[in-house]
């Protein structure tokens, strides 16, 4: 990872970590909020996905993958992940998590709910999540 890559995936979760202290809600109801979306410098077809994952309690998502890494970092609350092939893991405030790209997983969350900053690399043009049957 280029050190310039490094420092904007720093100051972007100092961004999100700022919105949530101010009480922003993402989005009404919860769900993806996209806060950013810029390109990587140095390459000509990537692009950095940064956004704000908001769960109610007792909430989970479809199985789903990303065509490109998702680097996440649970902001508030707890949340389980269950993964292909691996056994299902709780994060709570504080923990991080990569996920591969094409790797499919499962998110849900404890009665605490979550909040999540995500960061998601991706060749332009590709969609930023993929649900599977």
């Amino acid at each position: 990872m280029s050190r310039t890559f490094a420092w904007i995936l720093v100051a972007a979760l100092g961004v999100a970590i700022a919105i949530v202290a101010a009480g922003r809600s993402a989005s009404p109801g919860g769900g993806f909020s996209e806060l950013h979306r810029g390109d990587i410098a140095g390459t000509d077809d990537l692009e950095v996905v940064m956004g704000l994952i908001e769960r109610a309690d007792e909430s989970t998502s479809e199985k789903h993958y990303h065509p490109g890494g998702e680097f996440g970092f649970v902001l508030d609350g707890a949340l389980t992940l269950s993964t292909e092939g691996q056994a299902e893991t709780t994060l709570r405030a504080g923990d991080s998590f990569y996920q591969p790209p094409g790797e499919w997983h499962v998110v849900g969350t404890t009665t605490e709910g979550a909040k999540t900053v995500v960061f998601r690399v991706l060749k332009k043009g590709q969609p930023v999540v993929v649900g599977v049957e």
